[in-house]
Formats: structure tokens, C-alpha cells, sequence
């Protein structure tokens, strides 16, 4: 029947509010006889939010320490960073000051060097300097031979300068070689192949004290007077044996 519609209507509502209030109430206590069923429905939904709250709260701090942990970790971080760049400066520092200290070193090392071996150069020249000053001043001093007479007086100067002859020893180099040669550079001997002041034979020995023994007297004499210090000793000895045998 066509009235009976909304009253099915109105039950189904009915129903339906019934076993929804069923779901989420419990019973009333005894002692509170006459509660509705909606009290233990408003109580849990407290007890929810507030374990809702409980839970966003915990969360909350719970994210809250994670952030300070988290921040404590990245200033200990930090602090050892800090620290780790620090003692990297400290050593790289030490590392510059170490490299510039050997570079001062090396470099003093070379100054002295340099200014050693300027030294030993300028010690060097000066030296030869000097020996060719009295190298010079001996030979202007030195007679320089030619003629007789003045070879003898360069045979008197050598000896003199060489080996100490002066006096009897060099009158008895002096008749020598006044028997031999005259004192003349260029004496030849042609049946012997004699030659020069000392008459050395051969000539060409005398090549021992210069390449200019055919024509230099001082050369001819230096090798004459070395003859006779090495095979008598001395002029007079020499003159003694020439003495007897005729030749020395």
C-alpha cells in the first residue's frame, strides 16, 4: 500500500541509527542506571584524540631529538673539520717554512761556492800574474847568451840558479867546455856528430830540454850541466875524469 512506504522508510532509518549507535557504544553501568548510550561514544572519541594528541606529540618530540642529534653530530662534524683543517695548515705552514728554509740554504750554499771558486780563480791569476813578472825579471836579469863570451856568462848564471855551481866548480864547468866547444852553440864535431856547447853526442839528445837545442845556448847549457850532475856529480869530478881520459 502506497502509505506504507514512508513508515518502511522511516524503520530502515531507524535500523540503520540503531546498529550505528550498536557499533560504537557500550553498555551503561548498573550504578548509572537511565545513561544514554551516546557517553561511552563521546568518551572514546576523547580517549582517541587524546591518543591522537599523545601520538602527534611523541612524534613531534621524538623528531625534535632526532634534529638535536643530528645537530649535535654536525657540529662535532664541524669541530673535527675544523680541526682536521687546522692541523692540515699547521703542516703545510711547517711543510713552506721547511722548503723555504732549505731553498735560503741551497742558495747560500751556491753564493759561497761561487764566491769560493771567484776566489781560487782570482787567487789562480794572480799567482801566474806574479810568476810571470818574476819570470820576466828573471830573464831580463838573466844573461841572454849569443856570442862566446855572453854564453858563458849565461852557462855561469845557470849554473849559479840551478845547482849551486859558483866559484871552483863552475872554472871547472868552464874548462870543460872551453876544450869542447868554446862556449859556442853552434860547435860541430863532423867525425863524431857532436854537437853544440856541450858537445853532446849526438846533438839531438839535447832535444830533452827544448826543440830548440840546434840554436838555443840556454837550452844546450841546461842539458850539459844536468849531464854532468847525473853521471859525476859535480864540474870539478867531471873535469877530473876528462882530465884523464880525455873525454867526459
Amino acid at each position: 500500500m502506497p502509505f506504507l512506504s514512508p513508515l518502511r522508510a522511516i524503520a530502515a532509518s531507524t535500523v540503520a541509527l540503531a546498529v550505528t549507535a550498536s557499533a560504537g557504544l557500550v553498555l551503561a553501568s548498573a550504578r548509572e542506571p537511565g545513561v544514554g548510550l551516546a557517553v561511552p561514544a563521546e568518551q572514546d572519541a576523547a580517549a582517541l584524540v587524546e591518543a591522537q594528541r599523545a601520538e602527534r606529540q611523541a612524534l613531534i618530540t621524538s623528531r625534535a631529538a632526532e634534529r638535536e642529534a643530528l645537530q649535535t653530530a654536525l657540529m662535532v662534524a664541524v669541530e673535527q673539520r675544523n680541526a682536521a683543517l687546522t692541523t692540515t695548515s699547521g703542516a703545510i705552514d711547517a711543510t713552506e717554512a721547511a722548503i723555504q728554509q732549505q731553498r735560503a740554504e741551497q742558495a747560500a750554499a751556491e753564493k759561497a761556492a761561487a764566491e769560493k771558486k771567484a776566489a781560487e780563480k782570482k787567487a789562480a791569476e794572480e799567482k801566474k800574474a806574479a810568476e810571470d813578472r818574476t819570470a820576466a825579471e828573471k830573464k831580463a836579469a838573466a844573461p841572454q847568451g849569443g856570442s862566446r863570451s855572453a854564453n858563458k856568462e849565461l852557462g855561469r848564471h845557470l849554473a849559479a840558479t840551478l845547482y849551486g855551481w859558483t866559484g871552483e866548480q863552475f872554472t871547472c864547468y868552464d874548462n870543460i867546455i872551453m876544450g869542447e866547444s868554446l862556449w859556442d852553440q853552434y860547435a860541430d864535431n863532423p867525425t863524431s856528430s857532436a854537437y853544440g856547447i856541450p858537445q853532446a853526442l849526438p846533438g839531438k839528445r839535447m832535444a830533452s830540454e827544448g826543440a830548440d837545442w840546434k840554436t838555443n845556448p840556454a837550452t844546450q847549457i841546461k842539458w850539459g850541466l844536468k849531464y854532468v850532475k847525473e853521471r859525476y856529480g859535480t864540474p870539478c869530478k867531471a873535469w877530473a875524469f876528462k882530465r884523464a881520459k880525455g873525454w867526459y
